[in-house]
């Protein structure tokens, strides 16, 4: 069923977009201003998107001789209305707690228990939205009421059974109010045998979007209400579980929500698409550890291949095992020598052709190389050559010669089994990833004396780690400092903007520093320096942290002295072919009119096949690069 999203100033709130969590402060301020200032400010840090007080007028919600005599009444009475007597704040505490909340930028929300009280946060205050509690679902005077400020509405439909929620819901939907709701279980703690996730399934049929309000101990259920399909998540908060009151023991401390925060942003990311599809670290596991059809003996051009010619080893950057049979009977179109792996293009017999000609194109542009294969890009007349550097390399001979392009060395990115950081916190590794940056930089001064102009020097940041640091400025200081050690006469030092989520070792990583525009553009003021501009690193972050993608590459053309064009999409897939991911190229290359500086497209394995993908890119790229 299509489910509308509830749209909520700025933000949408429903299938497809970020679970919108509320810190449910309710009561448990106890009638003190300044512990509601620090219930907000628990939200705030814990990464609530929103914070909830409660607002009653008490003549207006309970009947007089209970409010004169709640001895009167039955027990539970007797322990609350009290309490609520005690901790109902005025409405000068309201309108201060609103201005507390705004600096501190978490949404305001005030669930009013009558009309009395809707009246007064109307009057008072900006409420942007309503929450309306368990206990009025079946309110409909309330209800309507509320739908008068056209704002929209979120429901909860504890203690009501199916015919009130069927009725309930048809009763909101005549208002004309977006709204969505709640599946809730009323009691406090809630017994997680009671709490019956699957009971939002049934929610699902109403076409509204569909969360969870929660009052079970711990936040397992919560995050779970999440992979089932809960685009709400709405749990108490408090600052001390001791305290008076009847929610405080159901409710979370700020560690407690902001691990429920983290985990639901984790299982929000992990729910994905219904699509298979193979991340980066997938296939580069798939590499390492699956298996290639390869030739188990010297095949020559036009020998007719049998079953017995072929066999299976790693890696798997060949034809998949699995369509062995469909190399048998084919033809060879070229001499295929023992131990290499068939390709797709054995089994098509395809040639690579390109149209595109060093005449179309007004930038100086060239392809990703290593010391072997450069040479066989000549053809293509390019006007440089990027040389990715292994820690390898840097032990073996140099190409020595004369050329006539421009050379470009990008930075090893391990050594041997370590990742170089040159943001690094642990003084030993950053003082071994200088020594290789070095090393590196050197490399790249004598192969300028084989090229032409200044060489370039590639280098990534660093400041990755397996979770995420809570002091990047220092990082990033700390990657300044390792510039500054490097002897760099000779040669044009160039960092790169880093993805969100890197993929190293063949997992997962997450990036702190040179991501955001802000960061980069400051950093480069601030120390000098110009740097490469990696679209498809771009494209990510912006992805990440909602920044925009064309005013990034605008704000930072006057610095791009290189780009590594390729495309992205999500906040993981980078380094796709141009036309498989997100990226207008159109668009974001608009900023670059006239651009005088070098690019190569950086697509992942474009250099495999003799230059597939690179030439393909270069297919896609030329009518922007006039």
């Amino acid at each position: 069923m299509n489910i509308t999203p509830l749209t909520v100033e700025y933000r949408k709130i429903g299938p497809g977009y970020p679970t919108f969590i509320i810190a449910e402060a309710g009561i448990n301020h106890n009638g003190s201003l300044e512990r509601a200032f620090a219930l907000i400010d628990a939200a705030a840090d814990a990464g609530a998107d929103a914070v909830k007080f409660q607002k009653r007028n008490l003549s207006e919600v309970y009947q007089k001789k209970i409010l004169d005599n709640p001895n009167s009444a039955e027990q539970k009475y007797q322990y609350l209305i009290p309490l609520l007597k005690e901790f109902e704040l005025p409405n000068e505490a309201f309108v201060a707690m609103e201005e507390y909340a705004k600096k501190r930028g978490i949404m305001y929300m005030v669930n009013p228990w009558d009309k009395k009280s809707l009246d007064e946060i109307e009057e008072l205050l900006h409420v942007p939205l309503y929450k309306v509690g368990s206990p009025d679902f079946t309110n409909n005077e309330l209800l309507e009421y509320i739908a008068r400020t056209k704002k929209p509405m979120i429901v909860s439909t504890g203690m009501a059974v199916q015919d009130e929620i069927d009725a309930g819901v048809e009763f909101i939907k005549t208002l004309g109010v977006q709204f969505a709701i709640l599946h809730c279980n009323s009691t406090y703690p809630a017994p997680f045998d009671e709490i019956n996730l699957r009971y939002m399934d049934t929610l699902n049929k109403y076409g509204v979007p569909v969360g969870y309000s929660g009052h079970e101990r711990g936040i397992a259920v919560s995050i779970g209400a999440v992979a089932r399909g809960a685009t709400i998540i709405e749990r108490h908060i408090t600052v001390d579980k001791n305290l008076d009151g009847p929610d405080h023991k159901a409710s979370l401390l700020t560690d407690e929500f902001k691990a429920m925060v983290d985990g639901i942003r984790e299982v929000e990311r992990a729910v994905g698409k219904a699509e298979k599809s193979l991340s980066r670290g997938e296939i580069m596991n798939r590499e390492l550890l699956g298996k290639s059809v390869v030739a188990k003996v010297f095949i020559a051009d036009g020998t007719v291949i049998t079953r017995d010619m072929l066999t299976t080893k790693s890696p798997a950057k060949g034809l998949s095992p699995q369509r062995m049979d469909e190399a048998v009977g084919i033809t060879a179109a070229r001499d295929i020598p023992a131990g290499d792996a068939l390709t797709e293009d054995d089994l098509t017999a395809s040639t690579i052709t390109s149209s595109f000609s060093s005449e179309d194109i007004a930038w100086k542009w060239g392809p990703v190389v290593r010391w072997k294969d450069f040479e066989s890009y000549l053809q293509y007349k390019p006007d440089l050559f990027e040389f990715h550097l292994s820690d390898k390399d840097l032990d073996e001979e140099i190409p020595h010669g004369k050329w006539n392009q421009e050379v470009v060395v990008h930075a090893p990115e391990y050594m041997k089994r370590v990742y170089l950081n040159p943001a690094s916190e642990d003084p030993d590794e950053r003082k071994a990833t200088i020594a290789i940056l070095q090393r590196s930089v050197d490399v790249a001064r004598r192969l300028g004396e084989s090229f032409q102009g200044t060489p370039k020097f590639i280098i990534h940041p660093g400041g990755i780690t397996l979770t995420k640091s809570d002091h990047p400025a220092q990082l990033l200081e700390l990657f300044a400092d390792t510039l500054s050690q490097l002897k760099t006469d000779g040669v044009d030092v160039l960092p790169e903007n880093l993805p969100p989520r890197p993929w190293v070792f063949g997992g997962e990583w997450v990036t702190n520093i040179f991501m955001l525009v802000d960061e980069i553009e400051e950093f480069l003021k601030h120390t000098g320096y110009s740097m490469c501009f990696d679209t498809s690193h771009a494209a990510l972050s912006c992805n990440a942290y909602g920044e925009d993608l064309v005013e990034m590459t605008r704000r930072l053309t006057p610095y791009i002295r290189h780009l590594h064009v390729a495309d992205g999409s999500g906040t993981g897939e980078e380094g796709l072919q141009v036309g498989q991911g997100t990226v207008d190229f159109a668009q974001v290359l608009a900023p670059l009119a006239g651009y005088k500086e070098t690019m190569v497209p950086e697509i992942w394995q474009g250099h495999l096949h003799g230059g597939k993908g690179f030439l393909q890119a270069m297919e896609h790229l030329k009518q922007y690069m006039k």
